[in-house]
């Protein structure tokens, strides 16, 4: 089965190409295949080209924007939970060391922390407004309540002694968290980013700068807020990464959706389509008794196949059964045959299936037409019982044109004109006959055996594109029902969750999911390159002497830069070596592997920012005598002894950086944070003692005993964020396990579809040949446009069992004849086996008529004939292109020994009697509402009469065929001149068998019996 790829933009990365594109299975998905390209847009020039891209056409784009703000809307109450922890965090800072002079700030932080919980609970409860007003000026209220937050915090908390770094790790902090849960687009969030940060940055340099005793301090200022910028650029240029890496993510989940989605209309079109075409070929009930009885053989192993004694039938018993048979002549008359009696209706054989009918009143009905007039209804007397007077008849006298009748004493009538009229849709009585379902077949001269083009006009290029837009918006609608439904349901309900750790239950669903490639881990470890560049120009800005930075930074981004290298190879491989990308690929889908890869990296981190505050040594002070009092003051250059506050904020970006690990798991994350605050906490309590203890003692030493110290404020602030950073890998982690099941689940949605269009493919490929039914399911047909095909050069084939009639008998002894039945299904199974054979693939089963076998060669691909070879025609030996005729005739003998074999099993002694002829035909479909395949021309007449007027035991051929069977090997015996109706006296032979093998298969040889001796 081809696979058709819903084609991107070429210009895309590898990355992006390989995780934007779909593979739609069956040939006749280019119906529906559509082009999902990711364009650049017109705005953001300026901005890396990744996070430029965007659907197309903008209608898709628009729904992706409502579907992504709809996903990140579960996020606010992770911000409102985070606006709440800062509030508890003041008032808990103000509880322990409570005076009168806290009490405003405890008072703003409570109001504050009571707003937080009712949004929360609002958000939680999904309370929220629902107009889209509303809705949308909900993230716009939380962003100014968290600016608000923070501006009080410092405008009270640092009224007496305000410092440049006065609330700066909140600010950043929450710019960060601006990034990762409002449902805003990007430019909003990297405007209100700036807008909060420069707000900030302005009000403290103003308060800062006003508390100024010499302009001395003015440079260091500047110094000091340029370091506050470096950490505002940083929590920006990591939350810009990872709105884009969530961005790159759900752009996934939904074009998978999307995609999923059309695979999903697609096979269920398709699979509409072959139902259609099977069920007007097979009745309900049998077509899904057999596709259930394929099912149930796949599912066989192949012992139970050699145990199973018969060949499955599908037969069925119909009493009082109307059975009409109908000839049309070349004037268009109807002779039309009508009995009433008790059928067998069902399949037979293991090809090419179609429905029939069998039993001793079908034959009546069969005669009742041959014995008929044209133009009129010929009925029995058992259907005349069934009318109840209901026509208008007059005395058939069948039996003068018939045997069968009159031996069998049938009375027969014909229909006059029916005595109440009946109307028909179209508004004709029964006896008019009108054209509407009289299909023509389509004209065309192609005799190379492709599927012919309609001549029909193609539609306008406008009608085309309207057509276009039409189905795009039914597929936009379908697709936002679904995504609508897809979110409403607790998925996570259904699949059993270890609720600490979050893992699955079911190990197997537990160890896909951790298999399961991440593309974006790149990204991360980039964001640690990133986060050490700033931490090291915030250095640089605070103490420009201080070597250990510089060295910190070379080393560690070296190592940093090997670990991102290791991890970017999977993803651009054309830039990289085969082992390396190897290695890469095997480091994404191996989870210890990203886990260690991931505490390689904040390990990196961490240690770069231990290094350089244990390099900082407390600076040389001494005592001026002011008016104030006894003054302690530093004799250094303001380095980073005087802003210790600085080096907290360094762990404050280890954090956002462990928060970018999406590789890895909430509880590693958890582990990486943990170990960053332990490290900075323990240099801030111990090896930093000193340099905390004088720092606020130069910065507030009459207030000392109203405050907390720096060193614990620090460490607990970065303990609270940690928590919030935690907590939002949590929820972090459970949308990506939400996804990750509704992947599985459209997934699995997907595979059932093609399962049942599978199966149905399975028996309408079992029905019509596989050429034709690619025509009928390629595209939807008129009533009309049916399939014909003309061929020069093709093989055909009567077999018929004579003696099977005299073997039928409808007895209760074999259960009114489905017995008799079963063994003839077990016959014609058995001819049907044979052409799974690969010397006989270029055989083509036509049907079945009765206990006639009629099959032809050269009708498929597989034969080197009728335009199906590479080799012109004039360029091909005649052993070349007749080698399927040759094949056809070793089926033929094949047929004899394989019937033979099951007489000796069954005790019987049927014997075929089988015609050939070669020559051209027509091929094609008859019927729109029951379809079906056959061959047409003077070819099958000829081998039809072969078949007829030949001997029970031997194989029947003209002379033109028995010359090119000849070349061959085969041997024949000259019959002499027959008389065939219509063509006159014919010249024939009997094949006898085969002298040496065929050119492109093994011989058959075998005894053949019933050979008729030399006739003349």
């Amino acid at each position: 089965m081809s696979l058709n790829r819903v084609h991107t933009d070429t210009d895309q990365s590898a990355e992006y190409s390989t995780e934007y594109s779909v593979q739609v299975p069956g040939e006749h998905a280019a119906a529906r295949t559509r082009e999902v390209t990711v364009l650049r847009s017109g705005c953001g020039r300026c901005l890396p080209r990744s996070v430029r891209l965007s659907f197309t056409p903008d209608s898709l784009e628009r729904l992706y924007q409502s579907y992504f703000r709809r996903q990140r809307q579960e996020n606010l109450p992770v911000l409102a939970l985070f606006a709440a922890l800062f509030n508890s965090f003041i008032i808990v800072m103000c509880a322990v060391v409570f005076t009168r002079e806290r009490l405003a700030m405890l008072l703003v932080a409570a109001a504050a922390l009571a707003a937080d919980a009712a949004l929360y609970a609002l958000c939680l409860l999904r309370k929220l407004p629902a107009s889209p007003v509303s809705r949308g000026a909900v993230p716009y209220v939380l962003w100014l309540m968290v600016t608000v937050h923070v501006l009080c915090y410092m405008a009270l908390n640092y009224e007496r002694f305000p410092q440049a770094s006065d609330s700066v790790g909140w600010q950043a902090f929450f710019s960060f968290s601006s990034f990762l849960t409002l449902p805003l687009n990007l430019a909003a969030l990297v405007l209100l980013s700036a807008l909060s940060c420069s707000i900030h940055t302005l009000v403290l340099g103003v308060t800062v700068a006003q508390g100024f005793q010499d302009e001395l301090q003015g440079p260091m200022l500047v110094r000091q807020l340029l370091a506050n910028i470096m950490l505002y650029l940083c929590a920006a240029m990591v939350g810009v990464m990872f709105y884009y890496m969530a961005d790159r993510k759900y752009r996934t989940a939904f074009l998978e959706a999307r995609q999923s989605l059309e695979v999903k209309l697609t096979l269920e079109e398709q699979s509409t389509q072959q139902e259609e075409l099977l069920l007007s070929i097979l009745p309900k009930h049998i077509a899904d008794e057999m596709l259930q009885g394929m099912k149930n053989q796949a599912d066989q192993n192949e012992v139970q196949q050699q145990q199973q004694q018969f060949n499955t039938m599908y037969m069925y018993r119909h009493e009082n059964v109307r059975y009409v048979r109908e000839k049309t002549r070349t004037e268009v008359d109807m002779r039309v045959g009508v009995h009433t009696g008790t059928v067998l209706g069902g399949v037979l054989g293991q090809k090419r299936w179609q429905f029939d009918v069998w039993s001793t009143d079908v034959t009546v009905a069969n005669k009742m037409e041959s014995g008929g007039i044209p133009g009129r209804v010929h009925i029995s007397q058992t259907t005349k019982d069934s009318l109840h007077g209901e026509f208008d008849l007059e005395d058939g006298n069948g039996g003068e044109r018939c045997e069968y009748l009159l031996e069998k004493g049938i009375e027969t009538y014909l229909v006059l004109v029916p005595k109440q009229p009946a109307k028909g849709l179209n508004g004709n009585t029964p006896a008019t006959l009108t054209n509407r379902n009289s299909n023509q077949l389509i004209n065309t001269t192609a005799t190379n055996g492709n599927t012919p083009v309609s001549h029909r006009s193609t539609p306008t290029e406008s009608k085309h594109e309207r057509n276009k837009m039409v189905e795009e918006q039914v597929i936009n609608r379908r697709l936002q029902q679904e995504l609508l439904e897809r979110e409403t349901q607790q998925i996570m309900k259904d699949h059993q969750i270890n609720s600490v750790s979050l893992r699955f239950l079911d190990v197997k669903l537990e160890e896909l999911y951790s298999s399961e490639k991440e593309r974006r881990s790149g990204a991360a470890f980039c964001c640690c390159i990133i986060v050490l560049f700033f931490i090291t120009a915030m250095e640089v800005f605070i103490d420009p002497l201080l070597v250990v930075n510089y060295v910190t930074l070379a080393v560690g981004q070296v190592l940093l830069l090997i670990l991102t290298v290791c991890s970017l190879a999977a993803i651009f491989p054309r830039m990289f070596s085969k082992r390396l990308v190897s290695f890469s690929m095997w480091i994404d889908r191996t989870r210890w592997a990203r886990n260690t890869w991931a505490m390689a990296a904040i390990f990196v981190l961490t240690m770069a920012v231990i290094a350089d505050m244990l390099s900082c040594a407390p600076p040389s002070i001494w005592v001026s005598n002011r008016t104030s009092g006894p003054t302690l003051e530093s004799l250094s250059d303001h380095g980073c002894a005087e802003n210790p506050k600085h080096y907290s904020f360094m762990a404050v970006m280890s954090l956002m950086a462990t928060a970018m690990l999406v590789q890895v798991s909430h509880l590693i994350k958890l582990g990486l944070m943990v170990l960053v605050v332990t490290a900075s906490g323990a240099v801030n309590i111990y090896s930093w003692r000193d340099i905390y203890d004088l720092y606020d003692y130069m910065q507030s030493s009459s207030y000392r005993a109203s405050m907390v110290p720096s060193k614990y404020l620090m460490t607990v602030m970065i303990i609270v964020m940690m928590i919030c950073f935690y907590v939002f890998a949590r929820h972090l982690e459970h949308q990506s396990r939400k996804l990750f099941l509704w992947k599985i689940g459209v997934h699995d949605q997907k595979e059932r579809v093609f399962e049942m269009r599978r199966w149905n493919e399975a028996l309408v490929t079992n029905m019509l040949p596989e050429h034709v039914a690619k025509h009928f399911l390629g595209t939807k047909k008129r009533d009309e446009e049916l399939y014909s095909q003309s061929y020069d050069e093709i093989g055909v084939m009567f077999a018929s069992i004579p003696n099977f009639s005299d073997f039928y008998t409808e007895e209760s002894i074999n259960n009114g004849g489905i017995e008799c039945l079963r063994i003839l299904n077990e016959i014609i199974s058995d001819f049907d086996s044979l052409l799974d054979r690969d010397e006989f693939r270029c055989i083509t089963k036509i049907k079945t008529i009765g206990s006639t076998y009629m099959a032809a060669s050269g009708l498929t691909p597989e034969s080197n004939t009728n335009g199906y070879s590479s080799r012109k025609l004039e360029h091909q030996s005649l052993m070349e292109h007749w080698q399927h005729l040759a094949a056809l005739a070793d089926f033929a003998l094949a047929m004899k020994v394989t019937l033979n074999n099951l007489n000796k099993q069954s005790f019987n002694n049927f014997m075929l009697r089988i015609g050939l002829n070669k020559g051209g035909v027509l091929a094609g479909v008859i019927g729109a509402r029951k379809p079906h395949y056959d061959i047409w021309g003077n070819t099958v007449n000829v081998a039809s009469r072969m078949e007829s007027t030949g001997v029970m035991g031997n194989i029947q051929v003209v002379e033109d065929c028995c010359n090119i069977l000849k070349e061959y090997g085969f041997r024949f015996i000259r019959r002499g001149p027959i008389f065939v109706k219509g063509k006159g006296e014919l010249l024939t032979f009997f094949m006898k068998g085969k002298d040496k093998p065929s050119r492109s298969a093994d011989p058959v040889t075998t005894a053949l019996p019933h050979q008729v001796g030399e006739l003349s």
